[in-house]
């Protein structure tokens, strides 16, 4: 049975604004596709950070917006670098039939970073060997990995590589095995920007505005601001969450700690000699980066050592399509691929399905734990908002 023809997209909406409009709209008029398939992180972001709402508002936010099918990218996965991230995304995306992957870009350019694409598989092994050898040194990673890309590119090329947004793409590409790739230039505010250019504005300076109090009816569609209204007495709050990361540090022993994954060179015992000094969240990321530890590497380890996940259980975690939102078409298009046979397990009813799959348990078990801790930080009830209870959004 042929599947409807479908465009993949591979985000946070983190919320979900003008910029992701104008994507999804974007992506459906040059695929000529019938429909849109999203999948997001959780509730725990790849930079290593607390979504603003939780995934099932956020699934909402999309359904609501356009999107016809949402799936949510298993915790061990979404927070975790640009490979594994897009790695992950690309496959659920494959599995169930999709025929495009688009993308934003700065470069908006799908042939150049195809080419680009290309020729860091080719001189991988040259890359990191330079990356190493520079970071040995002294170097920065970003400012190593910069320079190990200008001896392949020079410093023009490098610089394109650089952007946030083109390593990601550059990440999605490299990973397609059956799906085409469609890169849409962005445009307006930079990726970490916090200021707006007229309609459009970084999802980074969406959030800062909006937990400030200011206007963003500018930047988001009015179903966004009306979700984000809704929800915005259920944000996590930091200070709770580093409270529950200062307990389960002092609770862990640091042979333990040494396992977290991203935690190497003894960065384990850096965090329980030095938990008792700090005073906010943003004091143990400050304290814990260096040359080697970018700011967003020592968040995602944060987030790691919350959820305790460690170095084996990336090695065993097994991809899988946990549904959480859709509309008629979204439904339509998820039992036409169950049908044609989509080879990773399908989740929609927690409490049944993954009877069924013994192998995504020890993976799964993350995102429950990724629920509960997002539900202690934002005050909400454990029962109530838990992974046994909350259902996919269905649009009426």
């Amino acid at each position: 049975m042929k599947i409807q023809k479908a465009v993949g997209i591979i985000a946070e909406y983190n919320p979900f604004h003008n910029g992701h409009k104008y994507q999804l709209e974007q992506s459906l008029e040059k695929t000529g596709a019938e429909l849109c398939v999203a999948v997001i992180s959780g509730n725990f972001t790849q930079r290593g950070e607390t979504a603003l709402l939780d995934k099932w508002t956020r699934a909402e936010m999309a359904v609501r917006n356009g999107v016809n099918l949402v799936v949510e990218m298993p915790v061990v996965f979404a927070c975790n670098n640009a490979g594994c991230f897009a790695q992950s995304g690309v496959s659920i995306l494959e599995s169930l039939g999709v025929e495009t992957i688009a993308f934003g870009s700065e470069s908006g350019n799908t042939e150049e970073l195809t080419a680009i694409s290309r020729a860091i598989c080719d001189n991988k092994e040259f890359i990191e060997e330079k990356i190493k050898a520079a970071v040995k040194g002294g170097l920065p990673y970003p400012r190593a990995r910069h320079e190990a890309l200008c001896k392949i590119f020079g410093e023009e090329g490098a610089k394109v590589i650089s952007e946030p947004n083109n390593i990601l793409a550059v990440e999605y590409i490299s990973h397609m095995k059956k799906a085409e790739p469609l890169t849409i230039k962005r445009f307006g505010t930079g990726y970490h920007e916090l200021e707006a250019d007229g309609e459009i504005a970084s999802a980074t300076a969406i959030r800062k505005f909006f937990t400030e109090g200011k206007d963003i009816s500018r930047v988001v569609p009015d179903i966004s601001r009306e979700i984000l209204e809704r929800h915005k007495t259920s944000i996590a709050d930091e200070n709770c969450l580093f409270n529950l990361l200062v307990q389960k540090i002092i609770q862990t022993p640091v042979a333990e700690l040494n396992e977290i994954f991203g935690a190497e060179e003894g960065l384990g015992n850096l965090m329980k000699n030095r938990v008792r000094y700090w005073k906010s969240y943003g004091d143990a990321v400050a304290e814990l980066k260096s040359k080697r530890y970018t700011r967003t590497r020592i968040s995602r380890v944060l987030i790691n050592t919350l959820l305790n996940i460690k170095r084996q259980d990336i090695n065993y975690a097994q991809n899988y399509i946990r549904v959480l939102g859709f509309d008629d078409k979204g439904s339509s298009f998820l039992k036409q691929a169950k049908k044609s046979g989509i080879d990773l397990p399908v989740i929609t009813n927690i409490n049944k399905d993954v009877e069924n799959y013994p192998e995504i348990v020890r993976t799964i078990e993350k995102d429950i734990l990724a629920t509960d801790i997002y539900n202690l930080a934002a005050g909400r009830d454990l029962y109530e908002y838990s992974e046994y209870v909350k259902k996919p959004f269905i649009a009426k």
